[in-house]
């Protein structure tokens, strides 16, 4: 555990992933963020459910709400593989670019189910 990202938060077309994570998320990052709930099981929100996480973030997100509930999951991915930051940072992050979140928090999946 590095304490550190994988990747850099702008780091949108870096590896694991490279271009197509990036493509994927911009075209649809309701899908992207139910893909990377179900990819961390049950214990996060949704249970871990990628149609319902999907859903949920396209409720939220359309009402300028999804930072709460993506914040949420960024924390769980932080904890599970020891990232510094805090909850504060999760917020100010997903609430200002939740694509380039979920664009690094996709690639550190990807890297740790490697």
């Amino acid at each position: 555990m590095s304490g550190e990202w994988s990747t850099s938060f702008c780091g949108c077309c870096a590896e694991p992933g490279g271009a197509a994570t990036c493509f994927y998320t911009w075209c649809c990052p309701y899908c992207a963020f139910g893909s990377e709930v179900a990819k961390l099981g049950p214990e996060v929100c949704c249970g871990g459910n990628c149609y319902g996480a999907c859903l949920a973030y396209y409720c939220l997100f359309s009402l300028g709400l999804c930072c709460f509930m993506h914040m949420s999951v960024r924390g769980h991915i932080r904890q599970k593989y020891g990232i510094n930051g805090n909850g504060c940072n999760d917020c100010l992050l997903t609430m200002c670019c939740p694509l380039c979140a979920i664009c690094q928090e996709t690639r550190e999946i990807a890297k740790h189910s490697s």
